[in-house]
């Protein structure tokens, strides 16, 4: 009735208190084949950007990672999640145009923000990746921006593409870092393997993971145990009772 219970011993758990999503440009600018790799070889540009980012979501072991494509259109291939197998599975599968040829940078942040609303945690990151300038978005990348900021999410803006360019396939630097700054966050710019690796690297950190402690004691019921004695009592009791009653023959 008074429920007793063994006490364990104190766990004490390190939980990550940070959301970072990736918002990875998928345009059809992307197919360009003008980044070099650590070999010294020109590859496809969402290629590289592929590989860079794949390692990156390798080391964020105790993050919740999600991630958004975005073409003419934004899209969620995988929510905040710390299954990043999964968020690497789902990035491997991204191909250029898949979300349509133009670039909507403004529509990426406006889902992210969508995302962010649901998470509880202190820190929320965007690391938004474009090799272009804003051609299709609903909302104004600078509004956008300034709504992350309202909802305490920071972006960091890298660029990928040339900025020499002409029309739409030239990369819009001055307008990254304008987003980026309104949420306190950086531009960075990239265009080899090397470059954007040390930029992921450098991201990382200006904002190091943090984590909170939760601590729990697990607690072993044992209340059965006063019971089941409580019931042997009561059996025994009855048995020498008809015992007795047999020998006095009655």
């Amino acid at each position: 009735l008074a429920r007793p219970e063994l006490l364990g011993q104190q766990i004490k758990m390190e939980k990550s208190a940070r959301d970072l999503m990736l918002a990875v440009d998928i345009s059809a600018s992307m197919k360009a084949s003008d980044m070099v790799d650590q070999d010294g070889n020109n590859r496809q540009r969402l290629h590289i950007v592929k590989a860079v980012v794949n390692n990156f979501i390798a080391d964020r072991e105790g993050d919740r990672i999600g991630l958004i494509v975005f073409g003419s259109k934004a899209y969620v291939q995988s929510p905040f999640t710390e299954d990043l197998d999964t968020v690497q599975q789902m990035l491997a599968q991204t191909q250029v145009g898949m979300a349509g040829p133009l670039t909507a940078i403004g529509d990426a942040i406006g889902l992210s923000i969508r995302s962010f609303q649901s998470s509880e945690v202190d820190q929320r990151l965007m690391i938004l990746l474009s090799d272009g300038a804003d051609t299709s978005s609903m909302m104004s990348p600078i509004n956008a921006a300034e709504i992350a900021a309202e909802y305490g999410v920071t972006i960091h803006t890298v660029g990928v593409g040339d900025p020499d360019a002409e029309g739409n396939h030239k990369v819009d630097l001055p307008a990254l870092k304008d987003l980026a700054g309104r949420t306190g966050g950086r531009l960075f710019f990239a265009d080899d393997e090397a470059g954007l690796t040390a930029i992921y690297s450098e991201i990382e950190a200006l904002n190091p993971r943090i984590t909170e402690t939760v601590s729990f004691q697990p607690r072993r019921p044992v209340g059965w145990v006063a019971f089941a004695a409580g019931m042997l009592a009561g059996l025994l009791s009855l048995l020498w009772y008809w015992l007795s009653s047999r020998r006095r023959g009655t």
